[in-house]
């Protein structure tokens, strides 16, 4: 006989209740799960458990009495009776699509269009596009090849958050969920240390090429002044190419993660989808109207303090000594301060003073000019605004100063929305009415919460 979901959820309700006695009495438990239960329900409850009741778990696993009257009542089991949940809508259902194959449906589209590329392998070929960069020119035999812009670069975009989803997933499954096994992260960090472990690898790298490249440039460690000089940059090196629309295509893969919830949204998720949403115009702002030096400088300020902050996430789930813990917040903080206040508030200065110096600020798109004297402040309306975000950001890290000095250890306050305060068990029917008076809620409700 095959079991639906709803019928696993009936069974693990059973299991739990015929073990309420021990659990409550001893203050222990093994499983994810929180019981916030009347004493005098508990035998009324466990006499329905024989009774073939399907239980509507809703989107947190939470079974509550109906709001009707109990004097309405046909009889005592109709109070536990709930309806079924109705289908999931079209969103729904594809984010759960996609969650599920988020390495066999990246695969998938990758070979079709690496196939489909093989079958006639020469430029003229529209799959080369994805691929390959778009409209290299060479002005003379002699010099090296640079690249321009247009929108043949969104296939290539597209086909880097596709590559980039298959990425992530084949990281944290087969790279970093052995190590974590092995080093015994509890289950309940094991997602977080794989994202953030992830974040870590990849903040390397982008920041790694993105200081090289930044290097064989004349605006090299933040000589702004060569933002401005000899614009417009129409024509970019194959290099910098590459990186400015892989980095295009992580910043949307991460938008597209946020609004599918494929990673379990955070207390601040509004403020981090802001964040994602104004960085990624940003990035196709400064793409599309030729500023990808200061685009360039940008991506290295962000990525550099995102390898200590993942990284200090991650010794953090791996539960090593709050000393280390603590010390390595410490140097977070200290990059972050550096990176995302000053440094990045010199590129912000760059912005307001430096453009007209340096260069005839005149309007004029069909050729590449569109720094005047009032569109550089549309520039520095999307620099501000991240740095508003930051500054929110910089107020929370104050607050785990704060209990790093005051000697507790470093707890990142932005907790999983889920992770609030499930995790307590009431044990004494006066804890369960403070909790549930807290909350809102009667203290005749019986709420089981299955994580």
């Amino acid at each position: 006989m095959k079991y639906g979901n709803s019928d696993i959820r009936f069974l693990q309700i059973i299991f739990l209740l015929n073990l309420h006695v021990q659990i409550l009495r001893k203050r222990e438990y093994t499983t994810n799960f929180t019981l916030l239960i009347k004493w005098e329900e508990v035998d009324l409850v466990c006499n329905f458990l024989i009774i073939p009741v399907k239980f509507y778990i809703m989107s947190k696993g939470t079974i509550k009495k109906k709001s009707k009257p109990s004097s309405e009542w046909k009889n005592e089991k109709e109070k536990y009776i709930i309806p079924a949940k109705k289908k999931p809508g079209i969103w729904t259902r594809v984010a759960n699509y996609v969650f599920e194959r988020q390495i066999e449906l990246p695969l998938k589209i990758i070979s079709a269009i690496m196939l489909s590329y093989l079958v006639n392998p020469t430029p003229q070929n529209p799959f080369s596009r994805f691929l390959f960069l778009s409209y290299p020119i060479r002005e003379s035999s002699s010099d090296e090849i640079q690249y321009g812009k247009g929108y043949w670069d969104i296939a290539y975009i597209v086909f880097w958050i596709i590559v980039l989803t298959f990425i992530r997933e084949f990281t944290m499954q087969y790279l970093l969920k052995p190590f974590a096994l092995y080093a015994g992260i509890n289950t309940k960090s094991l997602t977080r240390f794989m994202e953030q472990g992830y974040i870590f690898i990849y903040c390397i790298i982008s920041t790694s090429v993105g200081s090289y490249i930044m290097s064989q440039g004349s605006y090299g460690y933040f000589n702004t002044k060569y933002f401005w000089i000899d614009y417009p940059h129409f024509l970019i090196s194959p290099s910098l190419k590459h990186y400015y629309l892989i980095q295009f295509g992580f910043w949307l893969q991460q938008i597209t993660i946020l609004l599918l919830k494929i990673e379990k949204p955070r207390k601040d998720f509004v403020e981090m989808a802001a964040h994602h949403v104004v960085t990624c115009l940003l990035i196709g702002g400064s793409y599309l109207f030729n500023f990808t030096r200061m685009g360039n400088t940008v991506f290295v300020t962000m990525d550099f303090t995102d390898i200590w902050l993942s990284f200090a996430k991650c010794l953090k789930y791996l539960e090593l000594p709050n000393i280390i813990t603590d010390m390595m917040f410490v140097v977070f903080m200290i990059t972050w301060i550096y990176t995302r206040h000053y440094l990045y508030g010199l590129i912000i200065w760059s912005t307001y003073t430096e453009p007209c110096l340096h260069n005839k600020c005149i309007w004029d798109p069909l050729n590449g000019y569109w720094l005047t004297w009032w569109s550089r402040y549309i520039i520095l309306f999307g620099l501000v605004s991240l740095q508003i975000l930051m500054v929110y950001w910089f107020s929370l890290i104050l607050r785990v100063a704060w209990r790093v000095v005051t000697g507790k250890n470093a707890e990142d306050t932005r907790s999983d929305v889920e992770d609030s305060d499930d995790d307590n068990i009431i044990v004494n029917p006066e804890e369960c009415k403070e909790y549930l008076k807290g909350k809102g809620r009667d203290i005749n409700e019986l709420v089981l919460y299955i994580i």
